[in-house]
């Protein structure tokens, strides 16, 4: 006799409602005066060592000798920390500010504010400034947030007063100076004293690639690739040029229809009114952004530059700054574009001169910034830096965007070194992107190959260069032989495989440009406290925040990116179709100008990377911000992640969504940012022990959130729409918090059991349509009824009842979710 198969289930209920899902928490740092912590006399005999302070790369095999001693090191930072005490009254006070139901919901701090709260006492401050004047530095300010002094000094003066001493280094081609052990201080200065942050020029880069010049015929629309008469590059696409290669590059209007944020335009929701701030290190031409929005039909909107300190003109960084500019202002034609400029000294990068003086000064309620360095190079204080400059500006209400970064899965490899180039340093990710106080942006590329063109795009161009019909299915940016899809397109069955015929050119000529580190990054933060440097070791790793839930994300109790993305690609190899962004950059351009001397026919600069997609979706934040009345957002992540929980992952798949969906977000589900490395190194899988590359596997896309792509990229006016009020709270209970139900036989159905939901608050609880749903591995063996309409009213209930009718043997479980407003 066989018996009956029987299942147990348990059933957990979610509440979709309170969008940052943050705990409730106390701050405890009152008015009250901040204690001081340097109690002890300096005694100069009595050092103790600042571990993390010594770049990865400053190693004897690259060391070529002392720098001179008179060397000037200008604008170094020291990072001052907070008490234990202060580090938990700051963090219970966040966690305030991001949770609706507390009454500290939004009430931002001011600079100044902050650092009285938090920073160390004006005591501690004088103390350590004194010792760096009379160690003979140049004190320039203590920043408003009490986190950094900036000093400036000699090499022979660090020497003296750090116990370290500045060397020469030279690492693959560039010469690099840097500080050859790590530094010492006073014992006495220890307890607010966290490191120095600037003693050497491996400067974060920009995460921009710059494809062809095109050029566009004004009468009739046409783009066609030119050479470049002035050494700039060469073109790597071609544009319909008698080769049947086809593809189309990205104008400000492309974007906005794809995007869909034409919907908001012509409902005047524009960004008017916001001002964004991009973190920048070179001047722009101010003239190729109003060339730039005038071919493209967008509104004059002249930006506003700020300089911090020393002005540095057109120094090389233009071409990532002025993208910078043009495609935030692109995104948000009515916003305020300010680009904070500030010049790299020798051994501090500008961006994070310019990153702090955004957040210090309050520049603006939106920043994006574009550079990158992985968590290994920028070592314990330089992640530490860079985390306490975005803290202070999420605690301000201030909307952080960064690029995720260019190398994939590989965070510390150069995306800009030309094949073939391998990965060697394995599985990182992008530490100024990192930090859980800010949004990374990935990157995708468009999967319209697989389609006729006249899917996606009309045949000619409209005269403010528009193309795209509408939302285009996407993948993750991968320009490289690891990509799924460009092995899919080869005779090789595995992208080690292709990799190796494309190196050495077996069945392919011309494609060894896909052996190199391109495409969006992605990963988990676990390399904040690298020790060591023969080589270093990595350590740490930012804690999950709390907001960082829902499908798909890791269960890896760490700091996950990308958060969003949108598209990012940039040039392949001759041969191969793509798209990229245009920008307009006369310092570049094979004329040196916009404009041709023939005013038939503008000229300009294909550029991708994630450089340009965390500009855009700042500009898209500018919208959401207008849309709110302007008021201040601060981290965006929180409620970008409560979105996504109300998604129907179903119906928002990017390969098959259509236009006009109820989407915010579109989820990417095929393709990989995995990446070629070198035999033999880090994290790189080889099957074929005398293949020269190998693949670091990086990470698939998956329904939901990914390594890859994070949420996916977005519906901007959906998400303009979706965005919650600052000024409407709406409270709620859930009652019991799960169901268990008893063992029952499989194919039969159980008695109900019932869920109380109950309006806690004063204002109308509104239910999303279809939104009480029961999701997860076994939902099929449950099912749901409710007498919940639209709208609760305040103080009402209504009831949810749920039934077990077990599909399988086994223990059986699901979740009730209710999405909500």
């Amino acid at each position: 006799m066989i018996g009956t198969r029987k299942a147990a289930a348990c059933l957990f209920l979610t509440l979709g409602i309170s969008g940052l899902n943050l705990a409730q928490a106390q701050a405890n740092n009152t008015n009250g005066a901040i204690p001081s912590r340097i109690i002890q006399s300096i005694d100069e005999n009595q050092l103790v060592l600042l571990p993390g302070n010594t770049h990865p790369l400053a190693l004897p095999k690259f060391d070529q000798g002392i720098a001179n001693p008179s060397m000037s090191m200008d604008r170094m930072l020291l990072l001052l920390k907070r008490s234990p005490e202060q580090e938990a009254a700051l963090s219970a006070f966040m966690a305030e500010q991001y949770n609706p139901k507390s009454p500290n919901f939004h009430h931002w701090l001011h600079a100044k504010e902050f650092g009285e709260k938090y920073g160390p006492s004006d005591s501690d401050i004088a103390a350590v400034t004194g010792w760096l004047q009379q160690s003979g530095f140049i004190v320039g300010k203590v920043s408003n947030g009490h986190t950094f002094v900036e000093f400036s000094g000699t090499a022979a003066q660090v020497q003296q007063a750090f116990h370290t001493e500045i060397h020469r280094y030279l690492v693959k081609g560039v010469q690099h100076t840097a500080n050859d052990r790590d530094p010492q201080i006073p014992a006495a200065l220890a307890p607010v004293v966290a490191g120095i942050v600037s003693l050497h020029n491996f400067f974060p880069v920009p995460q921009s690639v710059p494809g062809a010049f095109v050029k566009k015929d004004k009468k009739t629309g046409t783009l066609t690739a030119v050479a470049s008469a002035s050494g700039g590059p060469a073109p790597q696409l071609t544009y319909i040029n008698g080769g049947g290669q086809t593809r189309e590059d990205i104008t400000p209007l492309d974007f906005a229809t794809i995007y869909n944020e034409l919907p908001l335009w012509n409902a005047g929701t524009t960004g008017a009114g916001i001002k964004i701030a991009i973190s920048s290190v070179s001047d722009i031409t101010l003239s190729d952004v109003a060339a730039f929005r005038a071919s493209f039909g967008l509104p004059k909107n002249v930006p506003v530059i700020i300089h911090n300190g020393t002005t540095p003109g057109l120094n090389g960084g233009q071409v990532e700054n002025t993208l910078d500019v043009e495609w935030s202002g692109a995104a948000a034609p009515g916003a305020t574009i300010v680009s904070v400029v500030s010049a790299s000294t020798a051994t501090t990068g500008g961006d994070e001169l310019s990153d702090l003086y955004i957040i210090d000064n309050e520049v603006a309620p939106i920043m994006s910034a574009s550079y990158g360095q992985c968590e290994l190079f920028l070592g314990k204080t330089g992640n530490s830096a860079i985390n306490a400059i975005w803290q202070q500006g999420a605690t301000e209400g201030i909307s952080e965007f960064e690029s995720s970064g260019d190398q994939g899965s590989t965070g510390c490899e150069n995306s800009d070194q030309a094949g073939p180039n391998g990965a060697t340093t394995g599985l990182q990710v992008n530490g100024i992107a990192s930090s859980p106080f800010i949004t990374a942006v990935g990157g995708t590329d468009f999967t319209w190959q697989t389609s006729p063109i006249a899917t996606y795009w009309n045949a000619t161009n409209s005269s403010n260069g528009a193309t795209a019909i509408g939302y285009i299915p996407e993948k993750p940016w991968n320009s490289t032989c690891a990509d799924p899809y460009l092995v899919s397109q080869s005779v090789d069955a595995t992208p080690e495989a292709f990799c190796n015929d494309v190196l050495n050119e077996t069945n392919y000529s011309g494609l060894q440009g896909l052996v190199v580190i391109t495409g969006g990054s992605g990963g988990v933060s676990a390399c904040t406290e690298p020790t060591g440097t023969t080589p270093a070791t990595c350590k740490g790793g930012y804690a999950k925040p709390t907001w960082q839930t829902g499908t798909g994300v890791p269960k890896d109790g760490l700091r996950d990116l990308p958060d969003v993305s949108l598209f990012a690609s940039a040039a392949y190899p001759d041969g191969i179709n793509g798209s990229a962004y245009l920008i307009c950059v006369s310092s570049d351009s094979p004329e040196r100008s916009c404009d041709y001397t023939d005013p038939n026919f503008v000229i300009y600069q294909e550029v991708g990377g994630t450089s340009v997609s965390s500009p855009a979706m700042a500009g898209i934040m500018a919208m959401v911000l207008q849309k709110t009345g302007g008021a201040a957002q601060g981290l965006a992540n929180p409620v970008f992640y409560s979105l996504a929980a109300k998604e129907n992952l179903a119906a928002c798949n990017s390969n098959t969504v259509a236009n006009g969906s109820s989407c915010v977000f579109y989820d990417t589900t095929y393709g990989t940012n995995a990446q070629v490395c070198v035999n033999g190194s880090t994290d790189c899988v080889t099957t074929v022990s005398t293949d020269q590359a190998g693949i670091v596997s990086g990470y698939s896309t998956t329904k939901g959130y990914d390594l890859a792509t994070g949420l996916g990229s977005v519906n901007a006016t959906n998400l303009v729409n979706a965005w919650p009020s600052s000024t409407v709270t709406v409270t709620v209970t859930l009652t019991p918090a799960s169901l268990t139900f008893a063992s029952t036989a499989v194919g039969a159905t159980s008695a109900a059991k019932a869920v109380t939901l109950k309006n806690t608050s004063t204002s109308i609880l509104n239910i999303n349509a279809g939104g009480i749903t029961i999701g997860g591995a076994n939902a099929s063996s449950f099912t749901e009824t409710t007498t919940c309409g639209a709208t609760l009213a305040a103080g009402a209930s209504c009831r949810i009842s749920v039934k077990f009718m077990p599909a399988a043997a086994g223990s059986l479980t699901a979740s009730l979710a209710i999405a909500d407003n």
